[in-house]
């Protein structure tokens, strides 16, 4: 006689998913209660699949800026007003953004050098081009000159308000970021953030000779965009959560959601297959925080949504053609291009590359998941920026870029930067991460659901953490 044995374990959260997402909600939750919490992961390591990635882009909304749509350059202030005051106190050191004094009692974001520091202090110029740019000259349509001022003033406007001189981020001792009623009232083209440096200088002339035209007028601010190390955050707050108690396991594949049939829908328990066999995992309340991987549990789950993935291209350059960071914004795809530098550590040696990419305001929509992603253009437009020579003089390395983005069937809004649902009479929560750049605030969020649904009493706030714990 064969028994087909599985074990049982019980704890109060479980959180399906060990990406930035659920690592980030798992810590954040363990560090303000005194709740049992574990996290599974399919794969064999944490932090492996998209949160693993190498872009590293640190976003605090001036990609965002010149759409039409705000929310999502307001996601990205307020995520850095989470940060700051959710992370920063918590990661001394390590979470190195804070409030600093620009002038007498007006405090504002910035980076704070730290060699061991999660952000890198060089910031990312947004380089804007005016009514003479190419995209318009090229053309010789007035619409197309018109359209790039409406997004110009957007773009100056909103990151004047947000980042600029006028919102005092310290108030009453609070780190509070700006309204999104205070971004959208703000009208005027004076930006304190107006940045014009040499190396930009060149860059946008050599890309207006390309295509023999005489220079251009450009807008270059300097933004607070950055490079960031996924691997130091995710390490740290690993680390911070195993303190808590907080467990995790990897290897984890869920068979099936077991529900109760009866009544309001709710998880009796989750079928897993482990290494070591199966195992029923039971919890007063699960959180799926899966990406990607969401689409399985859709259905099981009654969400009314589908998953979009959009693909796009990257290409690596090593060495690093430059040390600048910059982002060139237009309202023609083609024109669209970001040169972002890297410093890693590869055996104990330094490793500094460029990534070059496309960035824009336009949306993927029209992009077939099933379409081959085509380089061409991107190598195109850093020809005209470094040169032919200067460009295959390097090693060069083509990836593959997926973003997943939730699409409401109800209300037909995407939600690229992060999406919370949650039934208050079912015991579940689902978070589609969206950006790295935005774990403080899923993870805020989340804990705010999760104490809505199921109350707990919060810890007070702990002592500063010092990383002890590192993943392998």
């Amino acid at each position: 006689m064969t028994i087909n044995a599985a074990t049982i374990e019980y704890v109060n959260i479980v959180v399906v998913g060990g990406g930035i997402a659920g690592i980030a909600i798992a810590e954040f939750l363990a560090r303000h209660s005194n709740l049992s919490i574990k996290v599974v992961e399919r794969a064999e390591k944490l932090g492996s699949l998209a949160s693993g990635k190498l872009e590293g882009w640190f976003h605090t909304g001036a990609l965002y800026a010149g759409q039409d749509d705000a929310q999502t350059f307001i996601n990205c202030v307020n995520s850095l007003e989470d940060l700051i005051s959710l992370y920063t106190p918590h990661f001394p050191g390590r979470c190195n953004i804070a409030l600093q004094e620009r002038s007498p009692d007006f405090f504002a974001p910035t980076t704070i050098p730290q060699s061991q520091g999660w952000f890198h202090s060089a910031p990312v110029y947004l380089i804007h081009p005016q009514a003479d740019a190419p995209e318009s000259r090229l053309s010789r349509l007035k619409s197309d000159a018109v359209q790039l001022e409406i997004q110009r003033h957007r773009v100056l406007g909103r990151l004047e308000v947000a980042y600029g001189q006028q919102h005092n981020w310290l108030r009453e001792g609070k780190c509070l970021a700006p309204s999104y009623a205070q971004i959208e009232e703000h009208e005027g083209l004076d930006c304190s953030l107006r940045h014009p440096i040499e190396t930009v200088r060149q860059l946008c002339q050599q890309f207006d000779a390309s295509y023999g035209l005489g220079a251009s007028n450009y807008e270059v601010l300097r933004t607070l965009d950055c490079s960031m190390d996924p691997s130091a955050i995710l390490r740290d707050l690993v680390a911070s959560a195993l303190s808590c108690g907080v467990t995790f396991q990897t290897g984890v594949t869920i068979e099936k959601l077991l529900i109760d049939s009866y009544g309001p829908m709710r998880i009796k328990s989750l079928l897993c297959q482990t290494a070591a066999g199966r195992q029923h995992l039971k919890a007063d309340l699960f959180v799926f925080a899966v990406g990607e991987g969401f689409a399985p549990f859709l259905s099981d789950l009654r969400v009314r949504a589908r998953l979009k993935r959009s693909r796009s291209a990257m290409v690596v350059a090593e060495p690093a053609l430059l040390e600048t960071n910059f982002v060139r914004m237009s309202t023609k795809p083609r024109f669209h291009f970001n040169h972002f530098v890297q410093h890693r550590e590869v055996g104990g040696e330094p490793l500094i590359y460029s990534m070059l990419a496309n960035s824009g305001y336009s949306s993927s929509d029209s992009e077939s998941e099933g379409e081959q992603v085509d380089i061409e253009p991107l190598l195109e437009s850093a020809e005209r920026y470094f040169g032919k020579d200067k460009l295959y003089s390097r090693r060069l390395l083509s990836y593959e870029c997926v973003k997943t983005e939730f699409v409401s069937e109800e209300e037909q809004k995407r939600r690229y930067s992060y999406w919370l649902e949650s039934d208050p009479s079912s015991n579940y929560l689902c978070v589609l991460p969206g950006k790295f750049s935005f774990f403080p605030t899923v993870a805020f969020q989340a804990y705010q659901r999760i104490k809505a649904a199921f109350p707990f009493t919060e810890s007070p706030p702990q002592s500063p953490f010092t990383p002890t714990a590192h993943l392998e």
